[in-house]
């Protein structure tokens, strides 16, 4: 990389033993003395202690034994357009001073177009947090408030491909995975001796939340006081349990990180925690369950899965469900709710299907509370909900199985009962064949485990196996019912496609936005009777909840009621790709905490805007993640736009891709 070449010159430099100011430095380097203490900035904070000390006479090496590697870095290079996003925007909100972008074009060896690109990027994601950004010549700034950065520097942490975002915060630096570690001991400690309890996405949560404070203090970023004066703060009663947490908490990070936490940041942390833990019961019947939340619980089950027509009703679980709303319309009244999804954008993206019913729960809860929920508490429905909803649709139309065992004494019967066994739950024995003399085009079921050879083959897949039901045998059978499984699947999602797709309410555009695209897809199925005039806004209404766009490439726009005239996809393709960035909905904690929800999807183009009817549940719910999982790479959308230069061509360009082998 061209910076950690120039951070090896300038430490070659410096190891002459001669004070260089950085305008010196700065002319031997040829950049400009601001790259120059970025540098030093940078190789300083990758070292246990810094090793490069400043005072007006400039700057001299203070030790002279640095390992190259550790004072001089190993950033990968970020080719991959998302990582470089999250990059830039890192420098941007880390840097009190401007940043070259020319400079910065060289650290990511890639042209001043592509960085220009990433800056128009960068101010639509600034956008969405109420920032702006600043230039001035060939530098730039992030301009706004520090509460609105740090949800900049949460929201570029939790959509990074880090595995723990909070480690993110010190990548390069040693240590700071011990010191994490350390500080999630002690506030757990902390925590647990308080007699509170908080789950795992909570506590991580927590954590995220003080490892960007301790970075923003660090670099002299500090949040403004609650009242004038940053060394005031509420008066706490010392037996409260939040508070005693804080306290802790606060002197962990002095020991750990050698940070003292103002008052404001103090207050911060125990308003988060307050609204997010519930104390301890010594056993399970102390827990205080209330009749509201009971009741509002059974009525948002029992209707959610009237309009998915599934079973999500299950008395022996109420009382967990009911328990977390409860404790969900506590954090609504103090204004506490998470708005962050807490397993990150993706988790939407692999589980559409229990993600849209997690949503129309969290609707009707809206409906008989008048709370908003927010994005965040989505992802906590969709934890109670999501192994009943698997469960039941795991429990689909079964594979249907002729076994071809030929008589044998009792051996037939034993491996018949061998195969029975090892068949997976989605299997069923339809017919037992035991002799040779069999007209074999004559079966009719799904797959056909034979222990020899059928000729003429059945027109069924057949699965040749030993008389012995090795463990290959087993997992061969368990494949093959897998792969029938899949393939009646895409059976079905074909024939629903054909009778949802209308050459009516086929659009392909040379370019457009995504507010026309969504008035002109809800117009057309408004204009040929698929749903009323109130359809627009539902949908509007249902974008504003989660973007409905999936990668890169699609979106799946739709209103949360089933309730069109008839069951019916809108198809729009668009020439130029759509910014499709979710609808910024800022609901800030009175302590700043709150994330907004940010833009997921910025170059969509293909769009299916779905209109469901009451009759059309069942079609909606089937089609929903089989159709994502089609549709889930960006070659078989490409495919569908080159192919859908009209309606006919869209469509078999779509079948094929659904008889895929």
């Amino acid at each position: 990389m061209v910076a950690r070449n120039r951070k090896e010159a300038l430490l070659a430099e410096l190891r002459t033993d001669t004070l260089l100011t950085s305008d010196e430095l700065a002319l031997r380097l040829g950049v400009s003395s601001r790259s120059i203490r970025n540098y030093v900035r940078n190789i300083n904070a990758a070292l246990e202690r810094p090793i490069i000390a400043s005072d007006h006479n400039g700057y001299r090496l203070i030790s002279q034994k640095p390992t190259a590697e550790k004072a001089v870095g190993t950033q990968a290079e970020q080719s991959d357009p998302e990582q470089r996003l999250y990059y830039i925007g890192r420098r941007l909100v880390t840097e009190h001073d401007e940043v070259d972008i020319f400079e910065l074009a060289a650290e990511l060896q890639v042209a001043d177009s592509t960085i220009e690109a990433d800056l128009g990027r960068i101010r639509e994601l600034l956008q969405s947090h109420q920032l702006t950004l600043s230039r001035s010549d060939g530098y730039v700034r992030i301009v706004g408030p520090e509460r609105q950065q740090r949800r900049l520097v949460r929201h570029l942490l939790l959509n990074n491909k880090s595995i723990i975002p909070v480690l993110a915060l010190g990548a390069g630096t040693p240590g700071i995975d011990r010191r994490i570690r350390a500080l999630r001991a002690q506030t757990r400690l902390a925590i647990s001796n308080a007699g509170l309890v908080v789950n795992e996405y909570v506590l991580q949560d927590l954590l995220l939340h003080l490892a960007i404070a301790v970075e923003r203090i660090t670099v002299g970023h500090t949040l403004p006081s609650l009242s004038g004066n940053s060394q005031t703060s509420p008066t706490h009663d010392s037996a409260d349990p939040a508070w005693q947490v804080t306290l802790a908490v606060a002197q962990a990070i002095t020991q750990i990180f050698d940070v003292i936490l103002p008052e404001v940041e103090k207050q911060v942390f125990y308003d988060i925690l307050a609204a997010r833990s519930r104390s301890k019961p010594d056993d399970r019947s102390q827990i205080s369950l209330n009749a509201e939340a009971v009741a509002i619980t059974r009525d948002s089950l029992r209707a959610i899965s009237q309009k998915f027509m599934l079973d999500l009703y299950d008395e022996s679980t109420l009382t967990g469900i009911a328990l977390h709303i409860q404790n969900l319309m506590s954090r609504a009244r103090m204004g506490r709710m998470y708005h962050e999804p807490p397993l990150g954008q993706s988790f939407r993206r692999k589980h559409p299907l229990i993600h849209e019913l997690a949503l129309c729960f969290a609707t009707e809860i809206e409906t008989r509370t008048g709370a908003r929920i927010a994005a965040g508490e989505v992802d906590f429905l969709s934890f109670h909900l999501g192994n009943q909803i698997v469960r039941q649709m795991e429990h689909g139309s079964p594979v249907s199985v002729t076994l071809v065992l030929p008589q044998y004494d009792s051996f037939s019967t034993t491996l018949e009962a061998d195969i029975v066994a090892s068949l997976p739950a989605q299997a069923t024995v339809l017919e037992v064949i035991t002799s040779l003399d069999y007209d074999w085009k004559s079966i009719n079921s799904d797959l056909v485990i034979s222990v020899v050879d059928l000729v003429p083959s059945p027109p069924a897949p057949v699965v040749r196996i030993s008389p012995f039901l090795t463990a290959q045998d087993r997992s061969q059978i368990s494949e093959a019912v897998n792969t029938e499984r899949q393939r009646a699947e895409l059976d079905n999602l074909r024939m629903n496609l054909i009778s949802l797709l209308d050459r009516r309410l086929f659009f392909r555009v040379p370019a457009i936005s995504r507010d026309d695209c969504l008035a002109l897809l809800a117009g057309i199925l408004n204009e040929q009777g698929f749903v009323g005039d109130d359809f627009f806004a539902a949908v509007r209404d249902r974008e504003e909840r989660a973007s409905t766009a999936f990668g890169p490439t699609f979106a799946l726009p739709h209103s949360i009621s089933m309730n069109a005239h008839k069951t019916g996809i809108a198809v729009l393709i668009s020439q130029t790709p759509i910014a499709w960035e979710s609808p910024t909905r800022l609901q800030p904690w009175a302590n700043g905490s709150a994330s907004a929800t940010l833009p997921e999807s910025p170059a969509v183009r293909l769009v299916l805007m779905f209109a469901i009817s009451p009759d059309g549940r069942v079609i909606f719910r089937d089609v929903l993640d089989s159709l994502i999982r089609l549709l889930g790479t960006a070659n078989t959308v490409r495919k569908l736009i080159e192919a859908g230069t009209d309606y006919d061509g869209f469509v078999e360009m779509l079948m094929q891709l659904v008889t895929v082998e």
